[in-house]
């Protein structure tokens, strides 16, 4: 396939919807952390920023892996009707499981926040993340189940119209809790409206039919994936706020340094996102798999080349919007950015096709591996190099973690082709 065709296909399954979403997300979340930091204190957003680091680690477990397992299964499921039993099925269940995680972050705020305990008060707010994201992602699920990528775009507008908008009203308000009340709150606004005009929010309890066999495996080894890739981008923060003086203050600089790297990520994301559900209709064909990798690289994959160098020229620029102060992370986010380019060309692309070819099982082990390496990596590098070792660590992670991803891609096609 050309690149001209790879595009065109892309655009067909409203691929530009997709990454006209999450950009204009990116951007506005953007506007809403610079409106945070300049209107709180480089402590108050460090606290906040290593309560919700906290809470992102366990936010793979919401649902315990009901909605991913429902959109890898929901290609199997023949019309709309069926889809939306199996919907059913997997929404009781993931939010009655959401609940109880929700419950138990509660009870164990004082002790997860021991670090700096001044996170405590906006790690209970932003605990309820968890159940709030999984209602829209729910929601995101069923249209791109449904082949309606358009919706799962509005969707994420309108979250993040909302969330902007909370977040100027409650942080003047409120200041630093104030904007957790947002961060949690928005996503379920945003996608209650786009829920009930689908006819969806139904109660299922009845078994789960047969031929969705493997349904929970799949779930749980998503979910334990997601949990270990998480962790990998958490515990950077996490080592910062125990190893770093000034522990607030170095983690506030190190997020923020971070955010435009991260939110690159957009692209990669979109892609993937977009042809989660064409890729795994397509499990069975090892040469068509390789075809669309091929055409990934030479046009999205140049895309990333090219914008990821633009920032890392403009670092030190980009850093002063967020206020003198962070100007601190301009070497920061310029080595992220170079490892961001592992993610973008190899983690996440390889990643999600593990998860569209149902090898769910394949990503977890190789995010333990990547985990229990980065570990050791960030204990030895933010002591010796600050917060530009904890970057360091992390930027080479991703490149190893994307040639690992690439390499048990390769070999599950190799031994599906000789079955």
């Amino acid at each position: 396939m050309s690149s001209i065709d790879y595009v065109k296909a892309f655009l067909r399954r409203h691929g530009h919807w997709m990454m006209a979403a999450n950009v204009v997300t990116k951007l506005l979340g953007f506007a809403a952390v610079v409106f945070v930091t300049r209107n709180t204190t480089e402590g108050d957003y460090g606290a906040y920023s290593y309560a919700m680091n906290l809470v992102g680690a366990v936010v793979p477990f919401m649902g315990f892996g009901a909605y991913q397992a429902f959109l890898r299964y929901a290609s199997d499921a023949a019309g709309q009707r069926a889809k939306k039993t199996l919907f059913a099925y997997a929404f009781s269940r993931g939010v009655v499981a959401s609940l109880g995680l929700i419950a138990v972050l509660q009870l164990l705020a004082s002790l997860l926040c021991g670090a700096i305990p001044e996170s405590v008060a906006a790690f209970r707010i932003v605990s309820f993340v968890v159940l709030t994201t999984l209602v829209m992602e729910y929601v995101k699920s069923y249209a791109r189940a449904m082949h309606l990528n358009h919706i799962s775009a509005r969707i994420d507008v309108t979250y993040a119209l909302i969330l902007v908008t909370a977040t100027v009203g409650l942080t003047l308000g409120m200041g630093i809790l104030g904007y957790a009340v947002a961060v949690a709150s928005a996503p379920l606004l945003a996608a209650l409206g786009f829920g009930f005009k689908m006819g969806l929010f139904g109660w299922r309890w009845e078994a789960l039919d047969s031929k969705y066999v493997g349904f929970w495996s799949y779930g749980v080894f998503t979910t334990v994936g997601a949990l270990l890739a998480q962790t990998f981008y958490s515990v950077d923060v996490f080592l910062i706020g125990h190893l770093v003086g000034e522990k607030a203050s170095a983690v506030a600089i190190y997020r923020v340094a971070l955010l435009i790297p991260m939110a690159t990520s957009v692209l990669p994301i979109s892609v993937a996102a977009t042809d989660f559900v064409k890729n795994a209709h397509q499990k069975d064909n090892p040469q068509a798999l390789r075809a669309y990798m091929r055409g990934y690289w030479k046009t999205f994959g140049l895309l990333s080349f090219a914008a990821l160098g633009v920032l890392w020229c403009l670092s030190p620029w980009l850093l002063t919007v967020f206020g003198a102060s962070y100007t601190e992370g301009a070497m920061v986010m310029r080595v992220f950015l170079l490892g961001s380019l592992g993610a973008h060309w190899l983690r996440v692309p390889y990643g999600h096709l593990l998860s569209a070819v149902g090898r769910a099982d394949l990503n977890t082990y190789v995010n333990g591996v990547v985990l229990a390496a980065t570990v050791p990596l960030c204990w030895w590098a933010i002591p010796a190099h600050g917060i530009v070792g904890a970057a360091g660590a992390m930027a080479t992670m991703l490149w190893v973690s994307g040639v690992l991803y690439a390499l048990v891609f390769e070999l599950h096609l190799r031994r599906q082709s000789q079955v």
